[in-house]
């Protein structure tokens, strides 16, 4: 599915517009071009079912209008007829390929749509060869869908261990579901339009009366059941309501309310909502920033932020990014109550087309969104990526069966970890007008879920007796291919020095142990060859900081050179530069020392150097130099005499002179210790 107006009125669920009243005496009169016309003004007024409807009258009355069969081909694919679509853009494409030559592109995207992946690379490559109109991004799309198209035999390998299940009639009604979200493991809230009878909803005549609401459904003997409209201030009259989503501490309740504004286009803005007790607060519009008048802002979607514990704020917005529909983000200071200006998530996530329906998984620090502007098997797949702000890997399409030809999306995890739901139009939901014209509530349950758990004392080093508590312990989760480390949250050593937490099959853990007066620790933990339900067991190991200097044993030089040897950066990897990884605040002097051999200016100019080398190795494996210092003492501070009493050469002595220290000098500031991408 195509167009900016056709994802408001089919994903955002606001206004399925129909037909079917017109005067069918009028239609019999009407002659071809006025059936025409009236088509297309039904697309200028957002209405692609009436123009379904005038088109084909036209059509019936004039089969040789390639213009008016090549219009009804993309009413069609607006209301999501794929079958009819890809049909009647060929017929258009036959009749007159040099009057309708984007016919065969869009022919192509709905054979997609049908599953035809083989015969839509013909016809995308056609296309590009063929083209010659002034449509330069529909050519280059065309490229870049026929390298879809021989990915797509990869994606359909990609089958999940998940049982999918059609919520019933009660949830689900011929009309269309959208933005499902379990605020418990008992408790969905979704949007739709309730009817009981395949009927339609008309624009206009006290259509305002007939929007978007959300609802709220209970699991009752692990069954969803419809348990009538969302108690609270957030269905509003005259607006279309939807896209609910709830904070950690489950205080703050964001949404959207959309109404179609004076030129016909839907504005959608984002309102948030705070519990008092038992009752929820009149909701307030987010600020401008965020609530820009001239586009629309919705889909939010909550991440939190496990260093500063801000809200993270993902919405869905059109103003100018990177595509037609972007995900962007807005920070949320829970302190001072104000939101930093929204910044688009990147390249790697928003493509030239369409971006929709963001959920953030806070245990994997990964973004599950869908998109129609980077192939898959037809429509909108949806896509996950693990990162933050603008900094993400590059997406993975989700496979079957959470992907179809159709348009998937709204994809969200259960608090039970196990659970989920999407929304579909595929075939097998309950049609309004034809097999793939609505969308549909999925629930999926994981049948290789597996619970893991990490428990463990954090102890003194030296003494595994010795427990340390309230230690602040930080779980990232590492790509060991790109060394990129994601933190997902933070606990403390409860007494005794333990601590328990869950955690993810299928990664590689990283944990960070800090304390006050203590150095940073840290240790590995896998869980991607774990395959039942387990409890791991690690200690961590903190040792209090040092006060004087520590040697950094076998730091070797050749004489008179400063340049560090390879076995003297195989020592720094696993001591200096793993503390200071370890211990991101720490600011250290790397001192260097030599013997009493040469002038006393020649040996602070060498050691000097020399400790400039180890700051420059350092700085080159990822440690901020503002961290570092490089300070040469020459001969100044021996360890022991470089000569015996009787004044002969000492030179067990001398090379304990030549060495390598390093001091903790301070604490650099904890801002600077924060940044990344999301501030």
């Amino acid at each position: 599915m195509t167009g900016f107006k056709s994802i408001f009125f089919s994903m955002f669920c606001f206004a399925l517009c129909t037909y079917g009243q017109q005067d069918s005496s009028f239609m019999q009169s009407a002659g071809a071009r006025a059936l025409k016309k009236l088509g297309q003004n039904a697309f200028k007024q957002n209405d692609p079912a009436s123009a379904v409807y005038y088109l084909e009258g036209a059509v019936k009355k004039n089969a040789q209008d390639a213009e008016a069969k090549y219009l009804l081909a993309y009413a069609y694919m607006q209301v999501r007829d794929y079958q009819k679509s890809q049909h009647m853009f060929l017929n258009a494409y036959q009749s007159n390929p040099k009057k309708v030559p984007e016919a065969l592109y869009f022919h192509a995207q709905m054979q997609k749509s049908n599953g035809l992946y083989d015969s839509a690379g013909f016809n995308f490559k056609k296309f590009r060869k063929e083209y010659k109109g002034k449509n330069k991004a529909l050519k280059k799309q065309a490229a870049k869908e026929l390298n879809y198209c021989d990915s797509v035999k990869k994606i359909v390998t990609i089958r999940n261990k998940v049982i999918v299940q059609h919520l019933d009639t009660t949830v689900n009604k011929v009309n269309v579901e959208a933005a499902p979200i379990a605020f418990d493991d008992n408790t969905l809230v979704f949007s739709s339009y309730r009817t009981n009878t395949k009927e339609y909803i008309e624009e206009g005549n006290g259509a305002e009366s007939k929007v978007r609401k959300l609802f709220q459904a209970k699991r009752k003997s692990n069954q969803w059941k419809f348990a009538g409209e969302l108690e609270g201030p957030f269905n509003a009259e005259g607006y279309h309501t939807s896209n609910a989503c709830l904070s950690a501490d489950k205080k703050r309740l964001y949404f959207t309310r959309c109404k179609e504004s004076f030129k016909g286009e839907m504005i959608c803005a984002i309102y948030v909502s705070e519990k008092n007790g038992d009752r929820w607060s009149e909701p307030i519009k987010l600020p401008k920033e965020i609530n820009t008048p001239k586009y629309t802002a919705t889909m939010p979607a909550l991440a939190s932020d496990p260093v500063k514990g801000n809200e993270i704020l993902f919405f869905v917005s059109n103003r100018k990014g990177k595509g037609k529909l972007d995900i962007w983000y807005t920070v949320y200071n829970l302190k001072k109550g104000t939101y930093k200006p929204p910044r688009n998530a990147g390249i790697k996530i928003n493509t030239s087309q369409n971006e929709l329906s963001p959920f953030f998984d806070n245990e994997t620090r990964t973004l599950y969104f869908s998109s129609d502007g980077m192939g898959g098997l037809g429509g909108y797949d949806i896509y996950k990526s693990k990162g933050n702000g603008t900094k993400w890997e590059l997406p993975e399409n989700l496979g079957t069966p959470y992907n179809s030809g159709a348009d998937d999306i709204y994809f969200t995890i259960s608090p039970n970890r196990k659970e989920g739901f999407f929304v579909s139009n595929r075939k097998g939901g309950y049609a309004l007008k034809n097999s793939t014209c609505c969308d549909d509530i999925y629930t999926f349950k994981k049948t290789d879920y597996i619970k893991i758990t990490l428990e463990g004392r954090v102890h003194e080093l030296t003494d595994p007796f010795e427990f340390v508590n309230d230690a602040l312990i930080e779980i990232y989760i590492k790509d060991k291919e790109s060394g990129e480390k994601y933190l997902v949250k933070t606990l403390r050593s409860g007494k005794d020095g333990k601590f328990r937490t869950d955690l993810e099959a299928g990664n590689d853990y990283y944990l960070l142990t800090k304390k006050d007066d203590f150095l940073g620790s840290s240790a590995e933990v896998s869980t991607k060859s774990l395959t039942n339900s387990k409890i791991l067991h690690e200690d961590l190991k903190l040792v209090k900081k040092p006060k004087s200097a520590v040697r950094i044993p076998n730091i070797n030089y050749q004489t008179d050179k400063w340049e560090l040897l390879k076995e003297s950066q195989n020592v720094l990897d696993t001591t200096v530069l793993k503390l200071m990884q370890e211990n991101p605040e720490l600011i250290v002097e790397i001192q260097s020392h030599t013997d009493s051999k040469g002038s006393e200016s020649y040996n602070i100019k060498l050691s000097q150097r020399r400790s400039e080398s180890v700051v420059k190795y350092l700085v080159s494996k990822g440690i901020d130099p503002r961290r570092l210092r490089a300070k040469g003492y020459g001969e100044s501070l021996p360890l022991v005499p470089n000569d015996y009493p009787d004044g002969t050469d000492n030179p067990s002595g001398r090379a304990k002179n030549r060495r390598t220290d390093f001091k903790i000098i301070g604490v650099i500031d904890a801002e600077l210790i924060n940044e990344s991408e999301i501030n």
